[in-house]
């Protein structure tokens, strides 16, 4: 493991967890000079299985694209603000899995992945898995796990490191 942190990826979905992991990986990529890298990783409404068998039009496909991008900068801006201070920002929307999409763009060394906790109920985790507990098995960087700040009231961060470290 590279104990150089050179970008810190940040899996973001708008929720209360994803804010908190944002802010945090803004103030890790400040204190490392690191790259910030906020993603949002996005499916067609019924999955991609659904979009396969019956695909969207090109108007309703960059609808969705479009919808993601404008979740990513709400999610940017109520993170870190307008204009973030501090560190390179480079935002990305991805249409995949959260979770894989994550691992693999996190796979270097010199990566940080930050992920919210506790962002979802048991029903979606149920539907979908977690994603948190796929980064944390399949990442081959360290795994920052962050509270939402909300329920995280002494600030605490719990930190976790994926296999291997």
């Amino acid at each position: 493991m590279s104990e150089t942190i050179e970008r810190v990826v940040v899996g973001v979905d708008g929720s209360a967890g994803s804010i908190a992991a944002l802010r945090q990986g803004a103030r890790e990529a400040a204190r490392h000079g690191a790259v910030l890298c906020p993603v949002f990783a996005w499916s067609p409404p019924g999955g991609e299985a659904a979009d396969a068998v019956n695909p969207a039009p090109a108007d309703v496909r960059a609808h969705w694209e479009r919808a993601a991008e404008r979740r990513l900068r709400r999610t940017c801006e109520a993170a870190l603000g307008p204009a973030p201070a501090g560190a390179e920002v480079r935002p990305r929307t991805v249409r995949a899995d959260a979770g894989p999409a994550l691992v693999a763009l996190s796979r270097h060394d010199a990566d940080l992945l930050v992920m919210g906790a506790g962002s979802h109920g048991v029903l979606h985790r149920f539907l979908r898995g977690s994603v948190t507990r796929h980064c944390l098995k399949h990442a081959s960087c360290p795994v920052l796990v962050v509270r939402p700040e909300p329920e995280a009231a002494d600030g605490r961060i719990t930190v976790t490191a994926g296999p291997g470290r």
